[in-house]
């Protein structure tokens, strides 16, 4: 799993879920660093912060599409269904909002990694 967020307090509460579902993760707080990650070792799952400091999240997803075909699953502070909204259309495989509990940590993993990415599908 690699987990794109710019919060080091957040990042290290997702990578503790991801440890406790039993996934290894990899934490990287920016853009730059995520495209490094996935060219070295294909993550099986993409956790991806929609604001980060060095760009927005929404515009790494669209770079991250040609390069992978690991499920992408936003995560926000701003729990609106305008960010929902936008995620479902941009064929996210998932959407959280903070605070986030483990159990919807859990479920939106074990979705995405059930299936081929959503923008697959098509």
């Amino acid at each position: 799993m690699l987990i794109i967020d710019d919060d080091p307090d957040m990042a290290e509460l997702l990578g503790h879920m991801a440890d406790v579902l039993g996934h290894a993760h990899e934490y990287v707080p920016n853009s730059a660093r995520a495209f490094e990650a996935i060219h070295r070792e294909p993550p099986d799952v993409i956790v991806l912060d929609v604001m980060l400091e060095d760009t927005d999240g929404w515009a790494v997803y669209r770079e991250l599409v040609p390069i992978t075909r690991a499920p992408i699953i936003f995560i926000t502070a701003f729990r609106t269904s305008e960010n929902r909204r936008r995620a479902e259309q941009m064929a996210a495989d998932g959407f959280l909002a903070k605070p986030i509990s483990h159990s919807d940590f859990a479920h939106q993993v074990q979705a995405a990694l059930g299936q081929p990415a959503r923008r697959l599908w098509a």
